[in-house]
């Protein structure tokens, strides 16, 4: 009786591991609209990956320990921008064309509930917006694009807010993969499965 009672004590913190190991991004503050986004030169790609909400004026953070990849995917701008983290880590815009995988990417490690350390900004018009999500600076120049078929998020940078502005949000893409460091998700569910054939085996013999 004890050992069936350890078994079931043993599948139900595995059940509660699996769903604990589904980290998320998080966001604080924001307003929604649904894609696509008028004038987006990538609605089509981005409709293919059922990305069908974007959200600005949000800060964005995550709700696990892990780490975050950013992927430079495509750009439709009349001027260079850039998307940075921290003071060393930086992608520049170099190719227009959509590429999901990435042109180039690099990671960063994050910490639960801190604000994630990133910005856009352009090397042609001081006037054009810099958005700076540390610091909450003019978010309303950062799109975060949301899917149902991938937890990844597409941030997309609009640069001339300020001014008449466009609000294409196609002036640079970057997808964002964030990966927790916690257990994963199949040993947790293998493990639950485990106990749970376990205790059927155990109740089965009983019953002869």
């Amino acid at each position: 009786m004890r050992s069936k009672k350890l078994l079931m004590t043993v599948a139900i913190i595995a059940l509660m591991a699996s769903f604990s190991a589904k980290a998320s991004f998080v966001f604080s503050g924001g307003v929604t609209d649904p894609l696509p986004v008028t004038k987006n030169d990538f609605n089509t790609q981005l409709q293919g990956l059922d990305f069908n909400e974007m959200t600005t004026e949000a800060q964005l953070s995550v709700d696990m320990d892990g780490t975050v990849t950013f992927y430079y995917i495509a750009a439709e701008a009349a001027f260079i921008n850039s998307f940075n983290s921290g003071s060393s880590s930086a992608l520049t815009e170099n190719n227009d064309s959509f590429n999901w995988d990435g042109w180039n990417s690099f990671t960063i490690n994050v910490v639960a509930g801190e604000i994630l350390d990133f910005s856009f900004t352009s090397a042609a018009v001081s006037a054009l917006t810099p958005v700076d999500n540390a610091s909450g600076a003019n978010l309303y120049g950062l799109g975060i694009m949301t899917s149902t078929m991938t937890s990844d998020l597409v941030l997309a940078y609009n640069d001339n807010l300020s001014g008449a502005g466009d609000s294409d949000y196609d002036d640079m893409l970057v997808r964002a993969e964030f990966k927790s460091v916690h257990m994963p998700v199949p040993a947790a569910v293998w493990l639950f499965g485990s106990g749970l054939l376990v205790l059927f085996g155990m109740s089965q013999r009983n019953k002869q």
